[in-house]
C-alpha cells in the first residue's frame, strides 16, 4: 500500500490517520509507506489553502521550496525508522493544522526533538545528495504508478483485483475500509466511469483488472 501524499495537507493528515487506524484494526499483515507528492498542484492546493493568488509568483516560489525541503525532511526523518518518520510527517501536518505558518528550520528542528530523532543525523540527512536522490526515485515511482494529485491510495494484492487500484481522494474512512478489504462500493465503481476516481493502474505489464463490468 503506498499512500502519496502532500507533507503539509490537512487532508492527506486525515487519510493517514484513517490508514494508521485501518492498519492497527486489521488482523492482516498489511506494508505501507506514506509517499510526499510535489507536484505543481501540490503547491496550488497549498496556495488556495492559505488564500495566497495563485499569480502571486513569489510566493509560489517560495511555497515549493517550503515543501521540497518538507518532503526531503520527511525522508531524512525516515531513515532513522519509519515509525519515527511518520511522527514527523504527523508532527508537521499538525503544526500546519493548528497555526498555518511557513515552514523552516525551526519547525523542522522542533519536530525532530518531538520524534526523538537524533538531531545531528537529521540536520545532516536533510541536506544530503543521497535524501534527494531518495526523493527523486519516490517522484519516479509517482510517475511510473500514473499519479498526479494528492491524497492518492496505491494498494497491490487486493482481494478480488488481479492489479494495482489506485484511490484518489481518500476522504472517506467508511471506503477507504472496504477498499483495504477488498470490498469495492458499488457506487465507487460508477463514479470511476464518469470521474476516473477509482482506475487501474496502466502500463503495468501482464496485470488484468475487472473493475467495471
Amino acid at each position: 500500500m503506498y499512500l502519496f501524499i502532500n507533507p503539509l495537507g490537512a487532508v492527506c493528515y486525515q487519510a493517514e490517520q484513517d490508514i494508521l487506524t485501518l492498519v492497527a484494526r486489521s488482523d492482516k499483515q498489511i506494508n505501507f509507506r506514506f509517499i510526499p507528492l510535489l507536484t505543481l498542484k501540490t503547491v496550488t492546493s497549498v496556495m488556495k489553502t492559505r488564500h495566497i493568488p495563485l499569480g502571486d509568483l513569489e510566493q509560489r516560489n517560495k511555497l515549493a521550496k517550503e515543501l521540497y525541503q518538507a518532503a526531503l525532511d520527511c525522508k531524512a526523518a525516515l531513515f532513522q525508522g519509519k515509525k519515527k518518520g511518520r511522527a514527523f510527517l504527523l508532527y508537521i501536518q499538525q503544526a500546519f493544522l493548528n497555526s498555518p505558518t511557513s515552514y523552516n528550520e525551526a519547525l523542522a528542528l522542533s519536530a525532530a526533538k518531538a520524534c526523538k530523532l537524533d538531531v545531528d543525523m537529521f540536520l545532516e540527512d536533510r541536506q544530503s545528495e543521497f535524501t534527494e536522490h531518495q526523493f527523486q526515485q519516490d517522484q519516479q515511482l509517482a510517475a511510473k504508478m500514473n499519479v498526479t494529485d494528492h491524497p492518492t491510495l496505491v494498494l497491490y494484492n487486493l482481494e478480488g483485483f488481479d492489479c494495482g487500484v489506485a484511490v484518489t481522494g481518500c476522504d472517506s474512512f467508511d471506503v477507504l475500509e472496504s477498499i483495504i478489504h477488498g470490498n469495492i462500493p458499488r457506487e465507487l465503481i460508477l463514479e470511476h466511469q464518469t470521474r476516473q476516481r477509482l482506475h487501474p493502474l496502466k502500463n503495468q505489464k501482464n496485470l488484468t483488472c475487472p473493475l467495471v463490468n
